[in-house]
């Protein structure tokens, strides 16, 4: 593959490019998956409420990562267009607005949600049991929100040039110090036999309070260096501290056009899942970790239908860049099979072992007996979802990120959080009829998707905007500011 990042002109065959920039993300979705498990039960082992006050959280992070991957996607979006472009020059330019982004909503971030932070888990219904810990691990994983941002913003920047490896081996490293830390912080100090030699495993014995020091130091640690790697000489885009990083209407702008929609997408389906949150909470703290126990297993199901996604919003940001909106569907088509066969077998093998991984996040057996039939029951539709996921993606690289948002909306609202709300409060069902109203969401998703991508009506705004090939006076290369 070529150095410059231009994939699309690379000379291989579509599968083989898609598999290049694909196997890293989804080797990086699964590091993280298993370091969720292993944070989760870790956990776990402290018992239900322990879960409870970490789950209680859960929706108010996804609400930040939601506006975070927002934030990612109006920026890392124009760099692959100006690579499909071959504007090499404006690529820089667009990643240093980007260091400009998450120096500025980083911030904000951080100031915003260490003044909610204290009442948050009890406005979500938190048990008195649950809210001491549920406060003090939102106060801790606040202080890395800056750090949160950049490593989303650039992990999502350095895909979309093609450089996939670079954020899994960071993020590997990085989450090994996580559960290292986890180690050292969760547990009090004990006697530990390995191979029949005991010896003494140091420990902080904080629980739910060192799982997010340990969270905290691990984001902290992947932002610098992901931040880092962008002066690094081995970037081909680097750059330098003494450039201008004067904000530029232009880029921001266009950042705002795509990101925009993501972002009311993200952070009203956020403001759903804490409705949901709520709702789950409502039938008790079992119910509340067995729905955190199965919400973190089942991301087993679309992780590779995630990094399958990220390299089709790539591979389509490229070819719109050069005006190949065909080559734009083409991939798309190859991303959307490739990721389904994936999450096929990925559900095939969490149908059979559901109690045995529900079994690992809680030593409760009322918790795993109940995450493992709400496993099972989303299981049947996973592959859908999986699909959903990578035609949204690649309708994102392709500028269409009105449509993704009107989906996520209906589907949030119309299907998931108002059968929820009647299945509980009306018809006092429990959790399993909760997840099966998720099914039906996911169903409805992967239709409206799949109708949108492959009518290919989403190729006739970037026609009339862009035109059918690139010329020397190309529509991105507007004058740096």
């Amino acid at each position: 593959m070529q150095s410059s990042g231009n994939l699309i002109h690379s000379g291989g065959s579509r599968l083989s490019v898609l598999m290049f920039l694909a196997w890293p993300a989804i080797a990086e979705q699964l590091l993280l998956t298993l370091v969720n498990y292993v944070d989760t039960a870790m956990v776990g082992s402290l018992g239900a409420t322990a879960t409870a006050a970490i789950a209680i959280n859960t929706s108010c992070i996804w609400l930040v990562n939601g506006f975070l991957n927002a934030l990612s996607v109006g920026y890392s979006v124009q760099v692959a267009y100006c690579i499909g472009a071959e504007e090499y020059e404006r690529t820089r330019h667009v990643i240093r607005q980007s260091l400009l982004a998450v120096v500025v909503c980083g911030t904000a971030l951080l100031l915003l949600y260490s003044v909610l932070a204290p009442f948050l888990p009890q406005w979500l219904g938190a048990e008195p049991d649950v809210l001491p810990g549920a406060r003090a691990y939102i106060r801790i994983i606040t202080l890395a929100f800056p750090f949160q941002a950049a490593s989303a913003m650039f992990s999502a920047v350095l895909r979309c040039m093609g450089n996939t490896k670079t954020p899994l081996l960071l993020n590997a490293m990085t989450n090994l110090l996580n559960v290292i830390l986890n180690f050292l912080l969760i547990y009090p100090t004990r006697t530990v036999s390995l191979f029949g030699w005991s010896f003494s495993m140091p420990g902080a014995g904080l629980g739910v309070t060192g799982a997010a020091i340990a969270t905290a130091v691990a984001t902290i640690a992947t932002g610098l260096l992901l931040t880092k790697h962008l002066f690094s000489r081995r970037n081909p885009y680097r750059i330098y501290l003494r450039e201008n990083y004067r904000p530029d209407k232009t880029v921001i702008q266009k950042a705002a056009k795509l990101g925009i929609p993501v972002a009311i997408e993200r952070m009203t389906i956020s403001f759903g899942q804490i409705i949901m949150t709520g709702v789950v909470t409502s039938l008790g703290t079992i119910a509340l970790a067995a729905n955190y126990v199965a919400a973190t297993a089942e991301a087993l199901c679309y992780l590779p239908a995630n990094g399958v996604g990220y390299a089709a919003t790539t591979l389509s940001g490229q070819c719109v860049g050069a005006r190949e909106y065909d080559e734009a569907h083409a991939y798309g088509k190859v991303s959307g099979a490739f990721g389904f066969v994936l999450s096929c077998i990925m559900c095939l093998f969490l149908w059979i072992f559901a109690p045995p991984i529900a079994s690992i996040f809680s030593p409760d057996p009322e918790v795993i007996a109940l995450a493992a039939r709400l496993l099972r029951i989303m299981s049947v539709v996973e592959p859908l979802f999986g699909l959903a996921i990578v035609l949204s993606g690649a309708l994102r690289g392709a500028e269409d990120t009105r449509h993704p948002c009107i989906v996520g909306l209906a589907c949030m609202w119309g299907i998931r959080v108002l059968f929820s709300l009647i299945v509980v409060s009306v018809l006092h069902m429990g959790l399993e009829a909760v997840w099966i109203v998720m099914c039906f969401d996911a169903c409805a998703r992967c239709i409206l998707f799949s109708i949108r991508f492959f009518s290919k009506k989403w190729q006739k705004p970037l026609i009339a905007r862009y035109g059918e090939k690139v010329t020397a006076d190309s529509a991105f290369s507007e004058p740096l500011s």
